[in-house]
């Protein structure tokens, strides 16, 4: 007991000494760092005194998005200089570690104000001027990856086995494997052309990104040409010149067409135009950057892509992935097969015309689902305002999470649309995080639901918690009349999954930038949020979420909800194959095997998983799925459904019939949300569930034949 306490008491004093050096060490970084005229300038405009915390920047203009990127690089560059330049014989935490963890803290939110804009600014110019910082980051950011010098003094600490807490550790072997992944163990001229191909592989990324959010591809139709759409989404296209209707290939235009939309040619149409999106400029950067990924596999000692980008996953390994999948596919395919013929039945009755093609599976499904539980979801949106939602979605948020979010216009935003909100705990009262809901479309916008990480959440090495901040993105219609904007179930059901995001990232207490919130492993990220996603089919939720556009006071009844919920239920099978195991496959192909015509392969690929519906015709759906481009998603698209498994089973084990349980979800915040990747997923889920995750509540849920454990 006696070694144990002067064990404890020799780690207590090194840990404050370290803090100690490390406050000195990092006060001079930064006033380096700072020392440049325009983060001065905008510091003690934007930010004040409040620095410390809150380090996004808003509202900069291109010149000052580009200047601020090459001041963040040279900063970067001195930190790396200083930590390279260390004795080997004199490594320490507070002169390896501790710099290159407060630089990581530190740059994320300004990084984050250089590329933001790209995302959300109406500012053609702004958006050009942040990818353009976003090249200029990531190509550094390569460079830094690659510095053998730097490493080998990493390399040095790790080997002296310092005694550190269990996080340092961690941070401390994520540091030491980032390294050698990027190729730090090969030989010198193996290592550069390692950095040759990780850059280039960055910029056609980018390019790739790019294309498809600043496409505006569009198609005019007819009124007749659009028989079946709800007169609200006439009056919102605007007519071209020709006097026609036009519509976009947005989701927003996109999916109500494909649902709603009587006229097959229309449909057909639709569906093979958003299919051939940047199909010309971004199918062949698709195949050189698949072709570039497996060189770098190779090179690093790796099979393929799929087996380096798992290797830092739950799967771990692509033939678990395969197997999987391969699972999934054959407990859901005669399901799926009951399914198509139902939708086979109907098309006959409707066209005379048996054999259902991809343009009419959500329509079928549509008519299929108003037949056996008639529900039109057209009118079902009077009972969802978008300020009705948005108040039932943070009451229940911070009700089921011991939170309090309030409402603050003390900082500007970047549109007038955006509501920011302050994120409070409920007992301690402290700030927890800022986040940013920016709900509406518009020109120039990203164009899908997504929560974009502004700031980590973390401790600094001066005794303060910078807090989390985060963005959430959606692409509701705006209503084309005064009355207030009405949102489809599906997307509460988006906005409620999306708010989940932003929750993870601020109730995480993680130590280090990198473990914040959602920086989880991949194949883990979208499961708490997945879970969530039931309080929008329960009664007690829904109702707290919902009233009646024109009576506020009518309140959505249990028949609707009961409708909701066996909608919800409706044509699992198909959804699954479709959605999910199709893609999952294509990836996993894509990222093991080599010199694939893409095109080819998704015209055999398609019918093989999707009981032999065939691919439209000159169409490349990959070369507008950012998901196989966009990193930590390659080779992991499997992960959607494989995330569903556990949230399947998170939510029958702890808060079936028990959803509004503040015991349960506060257990769900401290063992789920708040370790961030502090911990590995799977541990993770043990915490919680209190065994190992099994599929059993997926299959059930969904009436599928059971399988063996993952």
């Amino acid at each position: 007991m006696a070694t144990r306490a002067r064990q404890k008491e020799m780690v207590t004093r090194t840990s404050r000494q370290r803090q100690q050096q490390a406050i000195q060490y990092a006060g001079a970084a930064i006033a380096v760092f700072v020392a440049g005229k325009l983060l001065r300038r905008i510091f003690k405009a934007i930010v004040g005194d409040k620095s410390n915390k809150f380090k996004f920047l808003i509202g900069l203009e291109p010149s000052q998005i580009r200047k601020l990127a090459q001041e963040l690089i040279e900063r970067s560059q001195r930190v790396h200089d200083q930590v390279a330049a260390v004795p080997l014989q004199k490594v320490s935490y507070v002169n390896v570690i501790a710099p290159l963890a407060r630089l990581e803290a530190e740059e994320f939110a300004l990084m984050q104000s250089c590329k933001f804009p790209r995302l959300v600014s109406t500012s053609k110019e702004a958006r050009q001027a942040s990818l353009d910082a976003e090249k200029m980051l990531d190509e550094h950011k390569s460079k830094c990856s690659m510095r053998e010098d730097v490493y080998l003094v990493i390399k040095t600490f790790c080997d002296k086995k310092f005694m550190v807490q269990p996080e340092e550790q961690r941070f401390i072997d994520r540091l030491v494997k980032d390294y050698e992944r990027k190729g730090l163990r090969l030989r010198p001229e193996m290592r550069g052309e390692a950095e040759r191909l990780n850059a280039r592989i960055g910029e056609l990324c980018n390019v790739f990104q790019n294309n498809i959010n600043e496409d505006e591809s569009s198609l005019s139709f007819t009124v007749g040409e659009l028989t079946g759409m709800h007169s609200d989404f006439i009056k919102s296209l605007n007519t071209g010149e020709d006097g026609k209707l036009k519509v976009t290939l947005k989701p927003i235009h996109y999916f109500p067409i494909m649902e709603y939309c009587k006229v097959r040619a229309t449909r057909s149409a639709v569906a093979a135009a958003r299919y051939r999106r940047c199909m010309k400029e971004n199918t062949p950067l698709l195949e050189k950057v698949l072709d570039l990924r497996h060189k770098l596999a190779r090179l690093l000692g790796y099979k393929n892509w799929a087996e380096y980008s798992l290797e830092l996953c739950m799967a771990k390994k692509p033939e678990k992935v395969q197997e999987f999948q391969e699972k999934m596919v054959e407990h859901i395919t005669p399901a799926a097969l009951r399914e198509l013929k139902l939708l086979q039945d109907l098309k006959e009755e409707e066209e005379g015309n048996s054999v259902v093609g991809l343009e009419d599976i959500l329509y079928y499904i549509q008519k299929a689902e108003r037949r056996m539980i008639n529900l039109d979801i057209n009118d079902l949106s009077q009972y969802f305002p978008v300020d009705t939602v948005t108040s039932g979605i943070l009451k229940i948020y911070e009700h089921l999470l011991g939170l309090k979010l309030q409402e603050s216009r003390s900082r500007h935003v970047w549109h007038e649309d955006v509501r920011e909100y302050e994120v409070f705990d409920s007992e301690k009262k402290a700030c927890l995080g800022i986040i940013y809901l920016d709900l509406f479309s518009r020109e120039g916008k990203y164009n899908h639901a997504c929560v974009v990480p502004l700031q980590p959440g973390c401790d600094l090495d001066d005794s303060c918690r910078q807090v989390p901040v985060a963005a959430l993105l959606m692409n509701f219609t705006k209503s084309a009349t005064n009355i207030e904007t009405l949102l489809k179930h599906s997307e509460l059901v988006s906005y409620f999954h999306e708010f989940g995001h932003m929750m993870h990232h601020v109730c995480s207490q993680a130590s280090f930038a990198r473990f914040s919130g959602l920086q989880v492993e991949s194949d883990f990220r979208e499961a708490p949020s997945h879970m969530l996603e039931n309080w929008c089919y329960e009664k007690e939720s829904l109702k707290m979420m919902s009233c009646h556009c024109k009576d506020p006071q009518k309140e959505i009844t249990d028949g609707l909800c009961n409708l909701l919920k066996a909608k919800r239920k409706s044509f699992p099978a198909l959804r699954a194959l479709r959605n999910h195991l199709f893609l999952g496959t294509l990836d996993l192909i894509l990222h093991t095997e080599e010199k694939i015509d893409t095109e080819l392969l998704i015209k055999r690929l398609y019918p093989e998983v999707v009981l032999g519906m065939p691919m439209l015709d000159g169409t490349n759906l990959a070369a507008s799925t950012l998901h196989l481009m966009s990193g930590g998603c390659d080779a992991a698209c499997y992960a959607y459904l494989w995330s569903e498994v556990f949230a399947a089973d998170m939510f029958e084990t702890k808060f079936k019939g028990n959803i509004m349980n503040n015991i349960v979800g506060m257990e769900f915040r401290n063992k789920v949300l708040v370790p961030g990747a502090t911990k590995d997923a799977v541990q993770i889920l043990k915490d919680f569930l209190g065994r190992d995750p099994s599929v059993d509540a997926y299959l059930r849920i969904n009436g599928l034949n059971q399988f063996d454990d993952l």
